[in-house]
């Protein structure tokens, strides 16, 4: 190549020339191109220039582009790291239209490489400024902060930071123009004050810092601790979004400038685990600010290996995956099958290169592969079809699923079949004390359920007159007497509401108080075993339930999770299982009572008894309290 461009890119080619220092980088760099990709890069190149043009005072030196920091030897000298499709990506992030990105998606598709890359760029174009602390009004004493943060500080280290380190360790301009004190190994200190350092996963860590930019890794798998002492009102806890709030307060309030755009860009970086967690919640922020204004400050980065490798590299040959939904469970389309028109959003394309690992384990080739989110890490409930169907067999005998109590629900005594039966309700108050669950149901019946050693077994069908969700009136708590009053009024319009338990002894007082209006009460913990959830599951798969329609019960019951260390019953981090709670307390209790059985006539197994036995003993106590209570 010679310095003489074609014709075509002369205006280009002019535009750098005239660019003191950085414009004969670019050209160098233009030299090592093949000849076909340099017209293309030298109009990228002059255009970054131009953008720079209105903010020129402010610089010592213009900064070059960033495929020239990635690639050049003076810079990065990381060519070929990055697949062509993943550095037109890291342009368009480091184009200067955002300053928050969103890296998500499939293992090895560059998440963290894309955040190292902007991270070591941001701290380039700071370090060409003249004088950073007097663009922005900030002490020239003070430091001005990359941060590097993660679960904990071991990780900020070992995952992200120790390989940035090891990047502007390499790098020409980083040894020579703009080098940092290498005796120091816990933080990068440059010239201009500017320092990029690890914190610890404590959300207060960033408290009198400026940050300027940086990386807040694994952001999809921070704690979610419901009660807990950390959040202000004794309620959840959300590390992810605490730190993450915590740094953005800091950024905006040192340096955004009026009438400009906030300075640096924070990566959020993170592979998916479930629906609607903290990237899923960015993503849907960077689409409302599209609808509302034509453009986002939040740069989306969510990409599959087949979606980001040179063309040629998987063979033509496609298989179409069902992603599933909280009713339904994921699968392969058999060749020739079609989703409904309605269900195109949920159907993947995948090279069948990768047939094997989603006919292996669909779930984790969903998450790490797919790169999409699946309801549950290790779900209990298999068999998502057969629970679905047990929702909308029958009315509800409420006008509504969720109720706050300021407007009552209306009551259909016509709803309530078979009034006589003996029914049983149960209260699940939550941890997090934001709703509770509450259910009541009755055995319609026995049904022969056939089991796999060709046995039957005589099983109760449960129907739930109603499943209802509670929530506090704004600004006030859930009043448990509204609660109580919902079954005095049940009870008055012809229900045979006997038996009524919650899940805790925080319930004391609502238990006393509905034993002395004739109720047997107790409590049963969702918590603490997992067998009230096994039988419930049993009694979907069996058939044997009959729900109205609830539309959070439903999706609780598809997202639980059962722990494979403790082996009990839970939900995903920012999810509930109130609701779901409630339908589990109806069902073990229902199932555990001797007196339903005799009903029915059916003769009650061995199983059962025990189990049966513990209950009238909770029933007896029951009455003893409530005769002493007289």
């Amino acid at each position: 190549m010679t310095d003489t461009p074609s014709s075509k890119f002369d205006v280009a080619h002019d535009v750098i020339t005239k660019v003191v220092g950085s414009g004969p980088a670019v050209l160098m760099h233009a030299r090592t191109l093949q000849p076909e990709a340099r017209g293309t890069f030298l109009m990228q190149a002059a255009r970054h220039f131009l953008s720079l043009h209105d903010e020129r005072d402010r610089y010592a030196l213009l900064p070059v582009d960033i495929r020239t920091f990635v690639e050049s030897k003076g810079f990065l000298n990381s060519r070929s790291v990055l697949y062509p499709a993943v550095m037109e990506e890291l342009r368009e992030l480091n184009s200067g239209k955002y300053d928050e990105a969103v890296l998500t998606g499939a293992i090895g598709t560059g998440k963290s490489t894309i955040a190292l890359f902007t991270t070591a760029y941001q701290l380039y174009v700071l370090s060409c400024l003249k004088d950073p602390h007097r663009l922005f009004s900030l002490d020239p004493a003070s430091e001005i902060v990359f941060a590097f943060q993660s679960l904990n500080k071991m990780l900020a280290e070992s995952i992200g930071y120790k390989r940035f380190r090891t990047m502007i360790e390499d790098s020409a301009y980083f040894l020579h123009h703009f080098p940092f004190r290498k005796s120091l190994g816990s933080e990068m200190v440059f010239q201009k004050n500017i320092v990029v350092r690890p914190l610890s996963g404590n959300v207060t860590a960033a408290i009198g810092s400026n940050i300027f930019g940086g990386i807040i890794d694994e952001i999809n798998f921070m704690a979610v601790i419901e009660q807990s002492k950390n959040a202000a009102d004794g309620g959840t806890f959300d590390q992810a979004n605490e730190m993450y709030n915590s740094i953005v307060r800091r950024r905006k309030s040192r340096f955004m400038m009026a009438g400009s755009k906030l300075p640096g860009v924070l990566c959020l970086v993170s592979s998916k685990r479930y629906p609607g967690e903290f990237t899923d919640r960015k993503q849907a922020e960077a689409r409302d600010e599209i609808t509302r204004s034509g453009k986002t400050r939040i740069f989306v980065y969510d990409r599959r290996l087949w979606e980001i490798k040179p063309e040629g590299t998987y063979g033509k040959e496609r298989f179409k995956l069902f992603l599933g939904d909280v009713a339904r469970k994921p699968r392969i389309l058999e060749d020739g099958a079609e989703a409904a028109a309605n269900d195109a959003h949920l159907v993947m394309e995948v090279p069948d290169e990768f047939r094997s690992e989603f006919t292996r384990d669909i779930l984790s080739a969903i998450r790490d592969i797919a790169g999409s989110a699946t309801f549950a890490l290790h779900p209990f409930i298999v068999n998502t079809e057969a629970v679905a169907k047990a929702f909308g067999v029958r009315q509800s005998v409420l006008s509504t699923q969720e109720t706050d109590f300021v407007a009552r629900p209306s009551i259909y005594p016509t709803r309530i079949l078979r009034p006589d039966e003996p029914r049983m309700a149960h209260v699940d108050l939550g941890l997090t004390g934001d709703s509770a669950g509450v259910a009541v149901g009755w055995v319609e019946g026995f049904a022969k359920v056939p089991r796999s050693d060709n046995t039957f077994e005589m099983m109760p069908v449960i129907n739930l007159d109603l499943i209802l969700e509670v929530k506090p009136p704004q600004g006030g708590e859930i009043e448990l007497e509204n609660i109580r009053t919902l079954f005095y009024k049940l009870r008055e319009v012809g229900m045979n509401l006997k038996w009524i338990s919650f899940d805790t002894f925080q319930s004391a007082d609502s238990i006393q108080l509905l034993r002395q209006k004739g109720f047997t009460t107790g409590t049963y913990s969702m918590d603490t075993t997992s067998i009230p959830y096994d039988f419930t599951k049993s009694a979907f798969y069996d058939g044997r339930i009959k729900a109205p329609v609830h539309d959070k019960a439903l999706s609780e019951m598809m997202r639980l999770e059962r722990n494979p260390q403790s082996g009990l019953i839970d939900h995903p981090p920012n999810f509930s299982k109130d609701c779901s709670d409630a339908v589990a307390g109806v069902v073990f209790g229902l199932t555990n009572r001797r007196e339903i059985w005799v009903r029915h006539g059916v003769p009650m197994r061995d199983i059962f008894q025990k189990i049966a036995d513990k209950v009238e003993e909770k029933d007896r106590k029951s009455e003893r309290a409530r005769e002493a209570s007289h």
